[in-house]
């Protein structure tokens, strides 16, 4: 008797039906913050976008007599869409064996599939906040590299922009504006030493002697930059432009630099304050790393008390994909404090998420277009699903605040 197995079109289609609202839900409710980002999918018709922001108040006033007219102040902030993947290889031996049986094809495959978006949405929320477009990490430029040229290295990252949450063993990278990718294969995270296997010209002529070398997300190195906006860096932005718009008054957040004092209430409620007085609009949240979340438990003692954290999308807004976070009182009402693993250690973030949206061609999907999700892979018995979405953050920085130097 001949075997049974599956055609491609079956398990195409099981795979869209197991996975396809399951990876959808995974987007939109992966953390706190990014379970509040509002979500405009389809607006990106072309490669650019351009959104009206306002920067001022309208009209003209006086006394006595009629004042003079003004002109309406507003801006068109320009948004260029990136795009974002995620690759999983699935074995083909087994889902063939599944024969098309759903339970039997979901067992073969969910962790991967699950993985795969948690990674994705990973590296979604390292761009949030990173310093730089695409970089992990950077040399100290003190401590020495070592290891065998065109094989493997040991660099150690600067204190000063480490985040734990962005150097993950098993990525893979790339150094300075070379082409050649690396595999990142243990990371110490007390003395910030990374290790990294492969060949860089860049390490080889850098060991035995310290190195500033920055490294990046492979696909984003400094040579092809490709990450969505930071939301740290348009917090933290003093000159240059934001979305083409030079950065001045009314296209600036508030900035408190804390100089390397402990965190403390009076600190907290100077920076959202400052963002209502100057923006006119209300922080609706409080984003921190695990270090300053802590203190801040710490600090408030007996008077801590927790709150649910909604999601802005109605279909999420369950008590299933809720979130816990500090309950934290303003002018405005109670908002949540809550944490992120890739918010440096000493920064916090007051935000106005009515302020910062993701606009997308379409909703993030597994890529179906040649007509099956899933992709013969050349080198391996196994077949491929990409993941992906073309997109931008946009985030007026005038309704934001961050303070950073935390002890």
């Amino acid at each position: 008797m001949a075997d049974v197995t599956a055609s491609l079109t079956t398990l195409s289609n099981l795979f869209k039906i197991k996975y396809g609202k399951k990876s959808y839900a995974v987007f939109n409710t992966s953390t706190p913050l990014w379970s509040r980002v509002k979500k405009e999918h389809g607006m990106f018709k072309g490669k650019s976008l351009s959104l009206e922001a306002v920067l001022g108040f309208t009209g003209s006033v006086g006394s006595g007599t009629l004042p003079e007219t003004n002109v309406f102040v507003d801006v068109n902030a320009s948004l260029t869409r990136k795009k974002l993947y995620a690759r999983v290889l699935l074995d083909r031996e087994a889902m063939i064996a599944s024969q098309g049986i759903e339970n039997a094809f979901e067992q073969v495959t969910k962790r991967q599939i699950k993985k795969g978006v948690e990674s994705f949405m990973r590296n979604l929320e390292r761009q949030l906040f990173a310093f730089e477009n695409g970089k992990l990490f950077e040399g100290d430029n003190a401590t020495n590299v070592t290891g065998v040229g065109g094989v493997s290295y040991v660099v150690t990252g600067l204190a000063s922009t480490w985040v734990d949450g962005f150097v993950e063993v098993g990525d893979s990278v790339q150094v300075a504006a070379e082409t050649t990718v690396l595999k990142i294969s243990a990371v110490n995270r007390t003395t910030r030493a990374v290790t990294l296997l492969g060949n860089s010209a860049t390490l080889t002529a850098a060991i035995g002697g310290p190195t500033n070398a920055k490294v990046y997300i492979q696909g984003c190195n400094s040579a092809t930059a490709s990450d969505i906006q930071s939301i740290l860096a348009v917090c933290k932005a003093t000159t240059g432009t934001l979305y083409g718009v030079t950065v001045a008054d009314r296209w600036q957040s508030q900035q408190i630099n804390a100089n390397s004092a402990g965190l403390t209430t009076d600190l907290i409620n100077q920076l959202i304050t400052q963002v209502e007085q100057y923006s006119g609009e209300s922080p609706d949240i409080i984003v921190t790393s695990y270090k300053q979340y802590r203190k801040l438990q710490d600090l408030l003692g007996d008077k801590l008390q927790y709150m649910d954290v909604t999601n802005r999308e109605k279909m999420f807004n369950k008590a299933m994909f809720n979130f816990q976070g500090i309950q934290w009182n303003t002018t405005s009402g109670v908002i949540p404090v809550v944490t992120s693993k890739m918010c440096p250690d000493d920064h916090m973030f007051a935000l106005n998420t009515d302020n910062i949206g993701f606009y997308s061609a379409e909703a993030p999907k597994w890529f179906d277009e040649d007509g099956t999700v899933l992709l013969r892979s050349s080198s391996a018995d196994s077949y491929e699903a990409r993941y992906g979405v073309y997109g931008e953050l946009f985030v007026h920085p005038n309704a934001q605040g961050v303070i950073y130097g935390l002890a």
